[in-house]
């Protein structure tokens, strides 16, 4: 028993190494060569922790070379885009100036049905509002709609905006960040000023707090 639990402790652990030096993605953005390498390393590390016969080398080494592998071929990626086509694929055009490629879709194997799932997930209902849709080869539908069924923004109306940045943490979980309050130029006495102009005399009472471009603090006081 203690060695099963050895092991599934020493192979959680290297997992977490080897997909944090893989890089980090959201399952939604693997290719189809990723999620293949995944799948992998998942069924070489279940063998050694299922089984106590094979040493538990036997089944990290397997997992070391997969990663190697992987790391390899995204670096050579990055170096060639003729390399990067060969192990990646290409992206399909689906519709281009509002009209369906027919030929894009039966290259890649995708019918209506997809499409119309896909661009639902999108909030588009209506296919005919589409300018471009394109498959990535991650799977996921990228989806541009002609200018007059687009939202319309600022811009459209000649509204200038100002700048809103992005807002910086200043307490996560009743921790300061203090590397936040540095890029800012900003100290822990100033916090604590802030705070107490907002009736606050304590710095554990905040569980969460943020700063944004404009100078305005959001706070979320702890539960009392």
């Amino acid at each position: 028993m203690l060695e099963i639990v050895f092991r599934t402790i020493i192979i959680y652990f290297a997992l977490l190494i080897f997909m944090r030096i893989m890089g980090k993605r959201e399952i939604g953005q693997l290719s189809l060569f990723d999620f293949v390498v995944s799948i992998v390393i998942a069924e070489l590390a279940a063998i050694p922790m299922e089984s106590q016969e094979i040493p538990i080398i036997n089944g990290l080494l397997p997992i070391a070379i997969l990663a190697i592998l992987q790391i390899t071929l995204s670096f050579l990626c990055l170096k060639s885009n003729k390399f990067r086509k060969i192990i990646y694929g290409q992206a399909n055009i689906l519709i281009a100036n509002g009209k369906l490629n027919k030929k894009e879709m039966r290259k890649a194997r995708y019918n209506i049905d997809d499409l119309l799932t896909q661009l639902r997930e999108k909030d588009v209902f209506n296919m005919a509002d589409v300018e471009y849709a394109v498959l990535e080869t991650s799977g996921q539908l990228s989806v541009s709609l002609k200018p007059q069924k687009r939202p319309l923004t600022p811009a459209d109306l000649d509204i200038r905006t100002e700048y809103e940045g992005m807002p910086i943490v200043l307490i996560d979980d009743k921790e300061i960040n203090f590397e936040g309050l540095r890029d800012k130029g900003l100290t822990k006495e100033w916090l604590e000023v802030e705070l107490k102009k907002r009736n606050i005399n304590s710095l554990d009472d905040v569980f969460f707090a943020s700063l944004n471009a404009n100078g305005e603090i959001y706070i979320v006081e702890n539960e009392k």
